[in-house]
């Protein structure tokens, strides 16, 4: 998957959550979600989403990836 995005009228309702938590649910084995560093509230929502998920806390880790700054997380669904 190459992009998530959820309208603007539609977040803040856990639609987002809960579709990317099905996503795992349906594919399971390992998982990488880069984040722009630039991009707070996107950090923020896959911090959320992932550790809800996996139920344990998870923190991103800092990238540097085709001259960007990234925030990575690595997990693995089952």
């Amino acid at each position: 998957m190459a992009e998530f995005f959820i309208l603007r009228g539609c977040r803040r309702h856990r639609i987002g959550t809960l579709a990317a938590q099905e996503v795992w649910r349906r594919l399971p084995g390992p998982w990488e979600i880069r984040v722009m560093q630039s991009n707070p509230s996107a950090t923020s929502f896959w911090t959320q989403a992932i550790s809800e998920f996996i139920r344990e806390s998870i923190q991103p880790v800092k990238i540097e990836k085709d001259g960007k700054s990234w925030q990575q997380y690595s997990f693995r669904s089952e």
